[in-house]
């Protein structure tokens, strides 16, 4: 036996797990744990530190809630309290894995998961090598945009899937989910602000979701002209075996099958781009309603003083040397005149975002990227409290992203709903060559839940609500200072 299978063993026994137990908090089955404890086998040199990291932070869980930490000192000879129990054991089991003769004993584990031909992963952790290594440089290694077909319901992908798949950011990818509305719908809290999250931080992807009714028994992850992955789930949705096929010609059959079946699916939210919101009046519909809820992730368009709408005009004139875009700007200049008046709104605007803005002066006014002057913004600021002095139907709602558990993690796209009509517009493809403009909601239950999501964000704690009363006294109170801010020249 191993100094690693001795100390491993030693462990297991005094937190008195079962072996079986500790297979699955490391992904393995118990026969590998077997022969790591009783015989002279060993995890790999390339999976025994995340082997150890995942075994230190379990056992040391089991054994503070059944041991003391004394005893676990005394045990094992060394000094350990309950905060740092767990760099003990992990401790302990680096360093008696670089005590054992690694050489002609390691366990003989593929560096690859699945064969080139293609095959069948059976033990979490081949299946999630897979995924980590060999399904990316699969898909990177492509030629040309992207396509991928999925249809494990995006509630049980987001969740356990594509968390561990890199996906190129340099690329056209083009993601198609199934999707489970019943379970999308159910969860109000927490599945819908998860969806936001992952199309926000994953804004060089385009998404596009569809009802899974005609796809919930299929299990499949398809690259298109790359690779077919078979998958069984369990019922929390975690990936228990796969199956992989390379070769190309039944992988095209049943991307013609899958594609086919997408296509006859109802959409709930489908990538659109600034032509197709022209064409087909969108945005002139869309300000036709009232009861507006708006986040805004870049910048402040709305609410502009007069003196600031020609510049938009040149600018757009400039941008794209045709009428279309500056009429569109001179009919939401009258539209937004008559909104503004008398509807009610409710503004979601970051505290990153709007520092960035005064500092900057950039907006994206539909589709034209513009940059206010200083005494524009100036101007644009004081526009806003007299506005709100006459309509008390209009509140905003400052988030203080800075208070965010993880940093930069939330709101890289900007959210527009009416309550009958909504859609999603990403700030960063104007100024990137990938990833979608625009996602249209075409789902009535999924535009229910934006709403959820909208009050979901009222009633966090990094989220603040200013009457005009409030923004009066904020401005008057940092107005020097706030001036200075857009004072500043940036490089």
């Amino acid at each position: 036996m191993s100094a690693y299978g001795k100390m491993l063993k030693k462990l297991i026994d005094f937190s008195s797990v079962k072996m079986y137990v500790a297979a699955e908090t490391v992904g393995y089955d118990v026969s590998y744990i077997s022969k790591w404890c009783n015989k002279d086998y060993l995890p790999s040199v390339k999976a025994s530190s995340q082997i150890n990291q995942k075994l230190s932070a379990f056992l040391s869980k089991e054994i503070l809630e059944h041991r003391d930490p004394v005893q676990f000192s005394g045990a094992f000879g060394v000094q350990a309290a309950a905060e740092d129990l767990e760099s003990v054991i992990f401790g302990l089991l680096q360093d008696s894995y670089e005590k054992s003769d690694i050489k002609g004993k390691k366990e003989k584990e593929p560096e690859s998961a699945a064969p080139e031909s293609g095959g069948i992963l059976i033990h979490n952790s081949d299946i999630l090598l897979y995924l980590q290594k060999d399904f990316p440089e699969l898909v990177n290694t492509q030629e040309g945009p992207i396509e991928i077909l999925c249809t494990l319901d995006v509630c049980l992908f987001l969740e356990h899937v594509l968390p561990n798949i890199p996906l190129p950011k340099d690329r056209e990818v083009n993601i198609s989910i199934a999707v489970d509305k019943e379970k999308l719908f159910r969860d109000k809290e927490q599945l819908f602000p998860k969806l936001y999250m992952y199309l926000s931080t994953h804004s060089s992807v385009s998404f596009s979701l569809c009802s899974n009714e005609k796809l919930k028994q299929a299990n499949i992850i398809l690259v298109q002209n790359r690779v077919c992955l078979l998958c069984s789930q369990d019922d929390k949705g975690k990936i228990i075996t796969m199956s992989t096929v390379t070769d190309q010609i039944p992988v095209r059959h049943i991307y013609s099958k899958l594609k086919s079946l997408f296509t006859h699916s109802e959409i709930l939210l489908h990538v659109s781009d600034p032509l197709e919101f022209h064409r087909k009046g969108y945005r002139t519909d869309f300000y036709a309603k009232n009861n507006f809820q708006i986040l805004l992730a870049h910048g402040f368009e709305y609410l502009l003083p007069r003196d600031c709408w020609q510049g938009v005009i040149d600018t757009a004139m400039r941008q794209f040397n045709n009428e279309t875009i500056a009429l569109l700007v001179r009919r939401l200049e009258i539209t937004w005149d008559e909104i503004f008046e008398h509807g009610s709104i409710d503004f979601f605007v970051l505290k990153t975002s709007l520092i960035r803005y005064m500092e900057s002066g950039e907006i994206i006014f539909t589709d034209v990227v513009h940059c206010l002057t200083p005494q524009e913004r100036k101007s644009h600021i004081q526009h806003v409290l007299n506005i709100t002095a006459k309509n008390p139907n209009i509140a905003f709602y400052l988030i203080d992203d800075e208070k965010f558990e993880e940093k930069n993690k939330l709101f890289y796209m900007s959210v527009f709903s009416n309550r009958s009509k909504a859609f999603i517009k990403n700030p960063n493809r104007y100024h990137h060559d990938c990833g979608p403009f625009f996602y249209s909601i075409l789902s009535d239950d999924m535009i229910g839940q934006m709403t959820d999501f909208f009050d979901w964000l009222k009633n966090s704690h990094y989220c603040k609500r200013y009457t005009h009363e409030e923004l009066s006294a904020f401005y008057n109170k940092y107005s020097t200072l706030i001036n200075r801010m857009i004072d500043l020249k940036r490089d």
